[in-house]
């Protein structure tokens, strides 16, 4: 019984104690509710910043335009475009010639590496008059020899290779010797052989001058050292691959309607993101918790009307006032963006310029629509903006409920150990009074009256 008794002290202790909890549980509640809120407006955040990274390829025209090249003979030149350099054209091209280097063929040896030649040198003259010498040792007098060599020396600006010229003759092996850079300007001649005490002659059989590349453009010829052209047209680098003389051709250097469709819709994505998430916040109903969502939020509601009338208002350019409707995007009725492609493919053919002012800004000043939505997301996020104001609203009151909590806390265990002090002081009474209970008993309890009252 005692045990009994006892567990319901302690049970009637912790209820006590439990409801001076309370208070503590609904703030942890409202705690919960905020963090939640917190977690959707840092979330609304990251959303509007990221406008800001997609909108960089927009806000100035050199970024806005992408260029491409057409070539109508792929097979003949490699062409890329550097699009901070290049400029929009239509030209006609013909591949006439190649740009060659100086190179020469030996007579054929038997073998590549047992018939000798004799030690000596050959010597080679330059465009500008500078001759130079290649020396011949007699362990090195051999076709592979005289290769190693050549190559060995960077200085001479010559490559050799030993190959088999595979007309099955007695002697198919030659070396060919050939200098490192193209064009007129790098012309070599290998005019003097001098070898001695050698096991067969060695001399030039074959040699083909340096030569540049020529093209023809819209008819008129012009000539470059190499095959690698980067000065014909600003910022466009031509590869030669082959060549067709008399066989006219187009390159057509021009905007990528592709790719500029993608950066725009990139962006739309962009701002359909922020669109989705405040239309979630804001589908509500009579069951609808607002406490841990920003349904109704008035900063939503900003951000919103801000959006809208960034997409309703004109701006100039220089074929008159254009709306993001007259690009093909406008509100769909989900309420969020949606870009028409092939509005906006026919307003990139027809006017490229007007678009791109729209977006960059008349003066490609950064005042287009992407530079306005640029700046209207700065305001937003920036440190006394209406969204980050709002995120650090919701932090000072969840450290406010933290402080609460801490003081609450404090308070239910001075409660505690109040209501545990007073127990045990009425447990000490309770048990002097059974001990006197006791004693009387003991005292009463010999069936009689006390000695010398009998």
């Amino acid at each position: 019984w005692e045990k009994k008794q006892w567990k319901k002290r302690i049970e009637l202790v912790e209820k006590l104690v439990d409801a001076e909890r309370e208070p503590i549980r609904q703030l942890e509640g409202r705690k919960k509710n905020e963090e939640a809120r917190l977690k959707l407006a840092a979330d609304l955040i990251s959303k509007i910043g990221s406008i800001t990274s997609g909108i960089g390829d927009l806000t100035k025209f050199r970024q806005f335009r992408e260029l491409v090249a057409g070539v109508g003979r792929p097979d003949l030149m490699d062409v890329t475009v550097d699009q901070s350099k290049a400029d929009p054209g239509a030209y006609n091209i013909e591949v006439v010639q190649m740009a060659g280097r100086s190179s020469m063929m030996s007579n054929g040896l038997p073998d590549p590496n047992e018939t000798e030649i004799g030690a000596g040198y050959f010597s080679y003259t330059m465009p500008d008059g500078d001759t130079r010498e290649v020396y011949i040792d007699p362990d090195n007098s051999t076709l592979e020899g005289i290769a190693k060599t050549i190559n060995g020396q960077r200085a001479l600006n010559l490559n050799a290779i030993v190959v088999n010229d595979g007309t099955g003759s007695d002697e198919p092996y030659r070396l060919i010797v050939t200098h490192s850079k193209t064009g007129e300007t790098n012309d070599a001649e290998f005019p003097d052989f001098y070898f001695l005490d050698g096991d067969s002659d060695f001399y030039l059989e074959k040699e083909r001058p340096a030569q540049n590349s020529v093209l023809k453009v819209n008819g008129f010829s012009v000539e470059f050292e190499g095959n690698k052209i980067d000065s014909l047209f600003p910022g466009v680098s031509i590869d030669l691959k082959d060549i067709a003389p008399g066989k006219e051709f187009t390159l057509n250097i021009k905007e990528d309607i592709k790719s500029v469709k993608g950066k725009v819709q990139a962006v739309i994505d962009k701002i359909n993101q922020v669109l989705g998430f405040i239309q979630q916040q804001n589908n509500l109903d009579k069951d609808s918790n607002t406490t841990n969502t920003l349904g109704g939020d008035i900063t939503l509601q900003m951000l919103e009307y801000k959006i809208r009338q960034m997409v309703i208002t004109p701006l100039p350019t220089e074929g008159g006032y254009v709306r993001l409707s007259d690009v093909g995007i406008s509100f769909n009725r989900g309420g969020t963006l949606q870009l028409q492609e092939e509005k906006l493919d026919k307003a990139l053919n027809t006017n490229f310029e007007a678009v791109a002012q729209f977006f960059t800004g008349i003066e490609d000043d950064g005042k287009g629509f992407s530079g306005q939505l640029k700046d209207v997301v700065a305001s937003l996020t920036r440190s006394n903006g209406a969204v980050q104001s709002r995120v650090d609203g919701i932090k000072n009151r969840i450290r406010d409920i933290d402080r609460q909590i801490e003081m609450k806390q404090r308070q239910v265990e001075q409660a505690a150990n109040n209501i545990k002090e007073k127990f045990a002081k009425l447990e000490s009474t309770m048990a002097n009074l059974r001990s006197q209970q006791a004693q009387a008993a003991a005292l009463g309890g010999g069936g009689g009256l006390l000695p010398g009252l009998g």
